[in-house]
């Protein structure tokens, strides 16, 4: 595509993922809104002084405006947040699986990325769906990605990367949202969140995303959904994750007593949260109503409700693909960094954040992500 010498859709990216109003760039880039807007809408080609002015404040390459980044919709985006996130958080989310995207399609180019490897998508009335429906899923999952339904799962993001999902860390920090997928096109796409999460807080989202890919794939948007109904598909991916994370019978196996020193134990063995276990517990009838309040009461007396014992000692999974494909691209003698992080055409907070530090050290030899040169 011809390179044009400003495009005015990318400064609203660059904008919306500073998660700045057209108001507040215009009086930090000391231009008038109007101006912005003119900008944006493709009326008026700013003035390279003016470029530079916006690429300053935004903190975004001068050449990143003159460039096509492919717009994603909102159709099919589901969000793992509180419901006190706001519209700016979501647009900042929207833009950090935008530039994800721009991201895969450049290195697609030129490395074959791992096969989709999903069962069967739920495509009938999410409505519909059972306990059963998705535990049968949960299931199915783990036999398809060779995974004992007796043993915890090692590292789940790893094994997402490894059958082709795309996993990257956003370029934002926001308390309100932990995560966020996607399909684009035929792959799924999961976006966390630098929020301090824990270990196993970052893996339950993770299987919660995977329950939306897989369960949720008929809906166009979650904004034509109401209360009701996003309580709704909310509760079947932290169903769909509990299955998965935590199989009925190895769990119940593994339970030997109720009290929470049990439980802590439990957590270095399933990597799962002490309060997901305890509800897992009573969903599965081992705990009654009074012996359920009663823990969840000690947990709170114990401060446990927001920080777990081992939260500060397990560490917390991070993605690892694009990293090893910049590696590659750079090991091979394609690119060297700078021209390889020039042609991805991003800020240097989100090359950190998406890919990683885009330092060339030779990556490990792994087993689980089969990556291969083709260009």
């Amino acid at each position: 595509m011809e390179k044009r010498l400003f495009n005015g859709k990318q400064l609203t990216f660059a904008r919306k993922a500073r998660g700045l109003t057209m108001k507040a760039l215009a009086e930090q880039a000391n231009i008038s809104r109007q101006m912005i807007s003119s900008y944006e809408s493709g009326k008026t080609i700013p003035t390279g002084k003016n470029i530079l002015k916006l690429a300053q404040v935004l903190d975004f390459p001068s050449s990143f405006f003159s460039r096509e980044v492919e717009a994603l919709t909102s159709d099919g985006m589901f969000f793992r947040s509180q419901s006190a996130a706001t519209k700016r958080a979501r647009d900042m989310q929207k833009m950090d699986l935008t530039f994800s995207n721009s991201i895969y399609n450049l290195l697609k180019k030129y490395v074959e990325f791992p096969v989709v490897n999903l069962p069967q998508l739920y495509v009938d009335d999410y409505k519909e769906l059972t306990s059963e429906i998705i535990k049968d899923k949960a299931t199915e999952l783990r036999e398809i990605w060779g995974i004992d339904n007796n043993s915890p799962i090692p590292n789940l993001i790893r094994i997402m990367e490894a059958n082709g999902f795309i996993v990257t860390k956003s370029n934002m920090e926001n308390p309100k949202i932990d995560a966020v997928s996607k399909w684009v096109l035929d792959r799924p796409f999961v976006i966390f969140t630098d929020n301090g999460e824990s270990a196993v807080r970052r893996r339950f989202n993770a299987a919660h995303e995977i329950g939306h890919i897989i369960l949720h794939s008929e809906i166009e948007s979650i904004y034509n959904l109401n209360a009701t109904e996003l309580k709704k598909i909310e509760k079947q991916a932290n169903e769909f994750a509990s299955y998965f994370l935590l199989p009925d019978d190895a769990f119940l196996d593994s339970l030997v007593t109720i009290n929470l020193e049990g439980f802590i134990q439990l957590k270095k063995y399933w990597l799962v949260s002490i309060g997901a276990m305890v509800m897992k517990t009573y969903n599965l009838g081992i705990l009654n109503d009074n012996q359920y309040t009663y823990i969840q009461k000690k947990m709170s007396k114990n401060r446990w409700k927001k920080v777990e014992p081992l939260d500060n000692e397990l560490n917390v999974e991070q993605p690892s693909v694009f990293l090893e494909v910049y590696k590659m691209l750079v090991e091979s003698g394609l690119f060297n960094n700078i021209s390889l992080n020039t042609k991805i055409g991003l800020p240097q907070d989100y090359l950190r954040n998406m890919i990683g530090d885009c330092i060339l050290v030779k990556p490990k030899a792994t087993d689980d992500v089969h990556l291969r040169l083709i260009k």
